[in-house]
């Protein structure tokens, strides 16, 4: 089953000419002074991905106006070109009635805004950028090839007059417009300074860095889901701070949501979000993790972007995965054998029983049985193989088995006297291995072959 993902991307400019100025709605001009195009689309952010907003199609080229009787969301919005190229990136706060245009002299964009102070900050922030940007490349240049102290001397003073202009510009900002979209997203694009007392500690720097990470982002404005910024920040902080394990991301994922407060909005995208990126997760055993979602939210709560029929199938699908996380009881399998006995593998006594779900028509299926039959027949590990055929062709199953010479537990899962085989493990395709301790505990699943080694060593060690 497929959920909506909630995606965005990155931010725009605006230039505008003739403006009605109105209490509501809103009423945008964007002038491109080198640019011939007549045709404009405006867009916006959300999450990793862009929507289209509005168009605009004039007989003046370089000039886009876009206006609307409604106001826009909050966020970083985009002028796009008519081949869907983007050209510039402006903020959409409260005020939405303004105007910009891109003026080019000698190379360098210089920017004139009306009507909007917020974008007028935001170009000159990131004027100083680029600026620090360009000095760091050719400072990096020179101290490359060794040469030209004097000129080194130059770029290093404007570097750290930029780096105060910088820091400066961002005081202010946060002093003087708390409530600012732009200071909102400054503020959250500062990274954690460690403490100098904590460099020698690895340990100890990386749960500060973890501890403070989410300290100056406000998740309960819902501004900041119109702009690159969070989807970045979310996979920053899941990639490189968050163990793989299902816990620790249980954990971090309600730590997050927490922090949304009361923000209805924020707080649904990332419950969709996270249970996105977990309904098919890539890393083994992290299925736990949609499973507390489903429990945790989506049978306690109002989500948005959810009707009941979606709702149900959520709560029917992590019903089904319960059973399947790792460390769960494995459930009961009793299917007809070879010799037309029904067999369960609650009988197997080994260390480990592997359960594999084939095909004898399934290519893949013949090629993992391959690693499969020379590892049990090396006897090199103690366990036994519960072999389950999804074919209901009988007497092929039968005679493919003896050709082949799998003298395992063999048994076909279209002949039963328990649950629906492809219900109780999930089986959509084939082959698929799940692999069982002694006390027929779940410990690895949806496994290759030639993981099994892997799978018997680890648990060893862990015993």
């Amino acid at each position: 089953m497929k959920f909506t993902r909630y995606i965005y991307s990155v931010l725009i400019i605006l230039c505008i000419n003739t403006l009605s100025y109105a209490d509501d709605g809103f009423a945008i001009s964007i002038k491109l002074q080198d640019n011939k195009d007549e045709l404009f689309y405006l867009a916006r952010y959300y999450g990793e991905q862009v929507y289209m907003v509005d168009t605009s199609y004039t007989n003046k080229p370089g000039q886009a106006n876009f206006a609307g009787d409604a106001k826009l969301q909050a966020g970083i919005y985009i002028l796009v070109s008519a081949d869907k190229t983007k050209l510039l990136e402006f903020i959409v706060d409260q005020d939405q009635h303004f105007e910009i245009k891109l003026l080019s002299t000698a190379g360098q964009a210089l920017f004139d805004i009306k009507g909007n102070h917020q974008n007028s900050l935001f170009f000159e922030h990131i004027q100083l950028n680029n600026a620090l940007a360009e000095t760091a490349a050719k400072l990096k240049e020179l101290t490359d090839i060794h040469e030209d102290d004097e000129q080194l001397a130059v770029l290093i003073n404007k570097r750290d007059s930029l780096i105060g202009s910088n820091a400066s510009f961002k005081k202010k900002l946060i002093s003087d417009f708390p409530d600012y979209l732009l200071t909102k997203i400054i503020q959250a694009m500062e990274d954690v300074k460690i403490p100098d007392s904590l460099d020698k500690n690895t340990n100890m720097a990386y749960l500060y860095y973890k501890d403070n990470f989410w300290k100056t982002v406000d998740l309960g404005d819902e501004r900041l889901l119109n702009t690159p910024l969070l989807p970045r920040k979310i996979r920053n902080y899941f990639d490189q701070l968050v163990p793989p394990f299902a816990d620790s991301i249980i954990y971090s994922i309600d730590h997050l949501i927490e922090l949304t407060g009361n923000n209805k909005e924020t707080r649904d995208y990332l419950i969709w979000h996270f249970t996105s990126e977990y309904q098919n997760p890539k890393i083994m055993g992290l299925d736990k993790v949609f499973v507390h979602l489903a429990d945790e939210y989506f049978a306690k709560l109002e989500i948005a972007n959810t009707s009941e029929s979606v709702r149900t199938k959520i709560l029917e699908r992590a019903d089904q995965l319960r059973y399947l996380l790792i460390g769960a009881k494995a459930p009961d399998l009793r299917l007809v054998d070879t010799t037309g006995q029904f067999v369960s593998f609650q009988q197997i006594e080994e260390q480990y029983i592997v359960l594999f779900f084939w095909d004898f028509d399934c290519g893949i299926c013949k090629k993992d049985l391959l690693v499969l039959k020379d590892l049990y027949q090396s006897n090199e590990y103690n366990f036994e193989v519960y072999a389950i055929g999804t074919n209901a062709d009988m007497e092929g199953w039968k005679k493919y088995i003896r050709e082949n010479g799998l003298d395992w537990v063999n048994v076909n899962g279209t002949r039963s006297i328990t649950e629906n085989f492809h219900d109780l493990y999930d089986i959509y395709g084939t082959p698929v291995i799940y692999v069982l301790d002694n006390k027929k505990n779940i410990i690895a699943k949806r496994i290759s072959a030639d993981q099994l080694k892997l799978v018997f060593e680890n648990d060893s060690k862990l015993r």
